[in-house]
């Protein structure tokens, strides 16, 4: 098999861009990583103007992202979220979730194998979630669609 026919077919099952409305695309990485997203925010407005595209980032790396014209909305995760004390800590979360929840989205494209995509997935319960391929566990393999 050569390395273009791997890649030519379309499974059956992936989502109509017409019926999605908004996306969260999620890279918890460092620096140069949340910068090699940037044109994927780029393809997907290209090929389906009408979707709102949103980012959740590190606070650290949000420059890399902040002015980005095709992102709707840019949420971070401040790493230091962890030395607040477990009551501030959840508190901040939970504020995360909450306006993640409220933006309902239809797509999540978790681009890291961070488990934070895992529950991000669970919890807001998009129609459709893609992560990349791996050997990460039964919870990561059921808690994406594709």
């Amino acid at each position: 098999m050569t390395d273009e026919s791997r890649w030519s077919p379309r499974p059956d099952d992936v989502p109509a861009f017409g019926d999605i409305r908004r996306v969260l695309v999620v890279k918890l990485r460092h620096l140069g990583d949340v910068l090699l997203t940037s044109p994927v925010f780029s393809c997907l407005k290209r090929h389906a103007s009408h979707i709102e595209v949103d980012a959740l980032v590190y606070r650290d790396t949000a420059e890399m992202l902040s002015g980005h014209p095709d992102i709707a909305q840019l949420f971070t995760i401040d790493r230091r979220w962890k030395h607040l004390g477990l009551t501030r800590q959840i508190r901040a979360e939970s504020s995360l979730i909450s306006a993640l929840k409220s933006r309902d989205y239809d797509l999540i494209i978790n681009l890291t194998e961070h488990n934070r995509g895992v529950w991000l997935s669970r919890l807001l319960r998009p129609k459709f979630a893609v992560a990349p391929a791996g050997d990460f566990g039964w919870l990561y393999d059921r808690s994406f669609t594709h």
